[in-house]
């Protein structure tokens, strides 16, 4: 019998020894680093990869060869993005690997139409990583894939650098998925368009993708976009500010005084008073002068102080005007206002839900912003300013 018992556990143990069955070796993987998702006037659904080409490492003292582009551009197309997908599997010979791919971006037509069931694809499929960024191009995406960058290896390598080191709103798969399942189906993007070739280009798309704006989603469709400088109000409503300068202008001034926020934070307080509803918000921004076009001497007390009040006014002018465009002109409750009344108020809440677009736009605002100058730089007065032009 203990003979018999060992054969048997030796039978069931062996083909666990045998390694991983379903392992694909690296030489076998198309590695894709970049997608781009179209919508063609034909009602097709367009997909294009960025893929890595391996051979372009070499393991001589060169290196990396220069002259090879270390990727290249496949599409496909289909009724959905899953026929697309399984039709572009067919223009290459290696299997797609998606396990690498951070950059998903979106062309405008698609994003004007809807980009629910791509965003549903995207989600159920096991590879996407909910941590992969999403943006909308403007034009068609697939033409963000084929630029050259002069940097970077590749134009997903500069857009992913780009969200990290610019002031631009940084979105994920995550973020898309649980923002259109939310209380205010909206959400925001970074609106991208291809950076205009130099003289100095050697290449037709020697160039890279800028972050020119933010789109701006109403339930799965594009509302419309927001420039660069509304688009830093918008971080701010979202509690997201990075780096940025704001510039504002004294009265009686002819240039300008250029501040870098080193800290700030939005307190968010919704109110219910006689029926109207009131989003309170509470600024807080603290910050370096960084340039100084002035005659004004940043060292005297009294001065900083008019320039602290001049800050607030222009900070909160800025936020008024882009809160205005989200609620009048977009519907689109892309700071999600509608949460914070849900978790306060839940039973009024309730009673809007089913209209809550409408609310949404009758929302009143008040906006205090408090501002804090914590260094005016090494100097007080103007820089090369002649003493006797120095205003006190």
């Amino acid at each position: 019998m203990k003979k018999n018992y060992l054969i048997l556990m030796l039978l069931f143990i062996l083909p666990l020894l045998s390694g991983c069955w379903s392992r694909v070796e690296l030489q076998d993987l198309g590695i894709i680093t970049a997608t781009a998702i179209d919508y063609l006037d034909d009602g097709e659904t367009r997909v294009s990869v960025q893929i890595f080409i391996p051979r372009t490492i070499t393991t001589g003292q060169g290196g990396e060869d220069p002259s090879a582009g270390s990727t290249f551009v496949r599409e496909g197309t289909g009724d959905n993005l899953a026929t697309a997908i399984a039709n572009l599997q067919e223009h290459v010979p290696r299997r797609l690997f998606w396990g690498q791919c951070k950059i998903y971006i979106l062309g405008e037509e698609l994003a004007k139409k809807g980009i629910r069931n791509e965003i549903d694809f995207l989600v159920r499929h096991p590879s996407p990583r909910g941590n992969s960024l999403l943006f909308v191009s403007e034009g068609e995406a697939m033409e963000m894939l084929t630029l050259v960058p002069p940097l970077e290896r590749y134009s997903g390598e500069a857009l992913r650098k780009l969200v990290e080191e610019e002031s631009g709103i940084k979105t994920t798969l995550r973020d898309v998925d649980m923002a259109l399942m939310g209380t205010s189906e909206s959400v925001s993007m970074p609106y991208i368009k291809k950076l205009e070739l130099t003289e100095q280009a050697k290449k037709p798309n020697e160039t890279i993708p800028i972050i020119h704006g933010t789109a701006i989603f109403k339930e799965d469709q594009m509302a419309g976009t927001l420039n660069k400088e509304e688009a830093r109000s918008l971080l701010w409503l979202k509690d997201e500010v990075k780096r940025s300068t704001i510039s504002i202008k004294l009265e009686g001034e002819d240039g300008e005084i250029a501040m870098t926020p080193t800290s700030g934070k939005v307190k968010f307080s919704p109110e219910i008073a006689d029926g109207n509803w009131i989003m309170n918000l509470h600024i807080g921004i603290s910050g370096d002068i960084v340039q100084n076009e002035t005659h004004l001497n940043l060292m005297n007390k009294d001065v900083i102080k008019t320039i602290e009040k001049e800050y607030e006014t222009g900070l909160r002018e800025r936020i008024s005007k882009t809160i205005e465009q989200l609620q009048k002109e977009f519907h689109a409750d892309a700071a999600n206002f509608g949460r914070r009344f849900h978790q306060k108020y839940p039973n009024e809440w309730n009673k809007v839900k089913d209209n809550w677009d409408e609310k949404y736009s009758e929302i009143e605002i008040k906006i205090q912003v408090k501002a804090k100058i914590k260094g005016p730089g090494y100097i007080g007065p103007p820089a090369a300013l002649p003493r006797n032009e120095v205003e006190e």
